[in-house]
């Protein structure tokens, strides 16, 4: 989804373009890094390290019924949900409803890990705050430095136009796809194909910062920068400087489908005539009956989506807004800069988007994907957040999250 500009949520369904996704590109199921992380992975569950954390204070009991209330429509054999309250960094409501798996019947919780689809774009925003700090990146440098084949497009191409999302570039899902196959998840390709396809374009289609297009090339890109500068994989490079200091175990970069995710949240949408006439356009069998549909993110993109974590998680990524933990104040007020182009949009921020919410101002992002639908919305003055995790790609997060923000605001959360 768009941030600034919602669009048709079923499109999810079988779309890649709504989120974008990320980077491997080299068939490495059995390599020795997934092998050391799924153990990793499997002493971690061992340890305990997954258990929900005790909640430092509690929603209160009646303001609590009324969020579970909400709920209340959420068929318990059906997907679903996974919210989070968060309230002066720290997490005071968390509650999984429906089913992570419906083969198995394992039900959603918060320790459930989702695709955050385009919320991820805020993780990789963060990885090039970090190395801006560390003096190895800065802003106005031009994107030629570290991605070569950009420099037919001219010097004025530069760092901010990627993290800004207005840069000119073709996204990777308007233009042909070699082999002629649809961009589609359904159909395996990689980041560097993405990136191929829309660095084959002779042009920009606009000049830099002049303006605004949602984009997810435009971070899928920032993802091969980090590694030219970092020398890591990105998902080392996350793990090492992001997820391991501040404790979110649970959390990666899925740039290898076939890794076994602990505790993953996969994708059902309902067999429905929309969603059966969409996968059938692409060439993908779907029969006709009822229940739901199981949609694999089978593509390993990252950048623009990827990042898999759960409800515990993003309340200690949540939490750093306000200990400031990682990399100090300086780094969460890059995450929070804004910077004015040559058009109007400016309420941009580091995989961020600042917004108002009936007078308060709001932090959010939301992200639909074939196997998930998410939002996140912060109130900064008021150091509370919402946070919902779909794996019903139809099941409107955003929707869902701003019904509990209106029962916390009618609760005096918002004062």
């Amino acid at each position: 989804m768009a941030p600034a500009q919602p669009g048709n949520v079923s499109k999810a369904v079988v779309t890649s373009g709504m989120t974008g996704y990320g980077v491997s590109d080299t068939s490495k199921g059995f390599s020795l890094r997934n092998i050391v992380r799924s153990l990793l992975a499997a002493l971690a569950v061992l340890a305990g390290i997954h258990a929900s954390p005790v909640l430092a204070e509690k929603l209160a009991a009646p303001t609590a019924a009324r969020v579970d209330a909400t709920f209340s429509d959420v068929d318990a054999m059906a997907p679903g949900y996974a919210i989070g309250i968060m309230k002066n960094g720290r997490l005071i409501y968390a509650k999984g409803y429906g089913l992570a798996n419906l083969e198995d019947r394992v039900p959603n919780t918060p320790d459930t890990v989702f695709h955050l689809a385009s919320l991820s774009k805020q993780f990789t925003a963060s990885a090039v705050a970090l190395l801006i700090l560390d003096h190895k990146l800065s802003l106005d440098d031009p994107v030629s430095r570290y991605i070569p084949e950009t420099a037919k497009y001219g010097p004025a191409l530069r760092l901010k136009h990627l993290v800004y999302m207005t840069r000119g570039l073709h996204e990777y899902s308007d233009v042909a796809r070699p082999g002629a196959l649809p961009w589609y998840s359904a159909y395996y390709f990689t980041r560097n194909d993405a990136i191929d396809a829309s660095l084959k374009q002779p042009t920009l289609e606009y000049a830099p910062g002049t303006k605004w297009t949602y984009s997810n090339i435009n971070y899928m890109l920032l993802t091969r920068i980090v590694e030219k500068v970092s020398g890591q994989t990105f998902a080392t490079f996350m793990h090492d400087r992001l997820f391991a200091p501040l404790g979110m175990s649970a959390s990666l970069i899925d740039d290898d489908t076939t890794f076994v995710i602990p505790h993953r949240a996969f994708g059902y949408a309902p067999r429905s005539g929309k969603v059966l006439g969409q996968l059938r356009q692409v060439g993908i069998r779907a029969d006709d009956g009822a229940g739901y549909i199981r949609l694999d993110r089978n593509s390993p993109h990252f950048g623009g989506s990827g990042v898999f974590t759960s409800i515990n998680d993003l309340a200690k990524w949540d939490a750093n807004w306000y200990s400031q933990r990682l990399a100090g104040p300086a780094f969460t007020a890059l995450m929070n800069k804004r910077i004015k182009f040559q058009h109007d949009k400016d309420n941009d921020a580091f995989g961020l988007v600042f917004g108002n919410y009936d007078g308060q101002e709001t932090i959010w992002y939301a992200g639909d994907d074939i196997d998930a639908s998410t939002y996140m919305i912060r109130f900064p003055k008021q150091q509370l957040t919402v946070v919902c995790l779909s794996n019903n790609p139809l099941g409107d997060a955003q929707g869902r999250a701003m019904k509990i923000v209106k029962l916390l605001e009618a609760d005096g959360m918002l004062r």
